[in-house]
């Protein structure tokens, strides 16, 4: 191997060690992102949801019923939200976190990464 060919060398093996540390960085410094989910027809859309940790979900309340968002096992109770009324929890943990309303036959899940 030349000296020109090592030099050439050495310089992608530090290129790509600098862009795998640039892309670390930039996933170190997402910023949280706010899901919606809307509660309406005795529904709540998206029934299945997405998120990552850090990131938040606000359940708004469009029918014309309160309801809830709570969590089957540990993990989130919204308690009553009001028609024309919405509630925010932040996702601290990852896992699947199925809920449904305490009042009325409706189901989701929160997956989280």
């Amino acid at each position: 191997m030349s000296v020109r060919t090592s030099a050439v060398a050495v310089t992608l093996c530090v290129l790509t060690v600098c862009a795998a540390a640039v892309r670390s960085d930039a996933a170190a410094a997402r910023k949280p992102v706010t899901h919606t989910v809307t509660v309406d027809a005795a529904r709540f859309s998206p029934a299945d949801l997405t998120v990552k940790v850090g990131d938040s979900v606000v359940w708004v309340n469009k029918d014309i019923l309160a309801h809830t968002a709570t969590t089957l096992k540990p993990g989130f109770d919204s308690q009553v939200i009001q028609p024309g009324k919405s509630w925010r929890y932040t996702v601290k943990k990852k896992g699947a976190f199925a809920y449904t309303c305490a009042f009325h036959p409706m189901n989701g899940i929160i997956r989280v990464k």
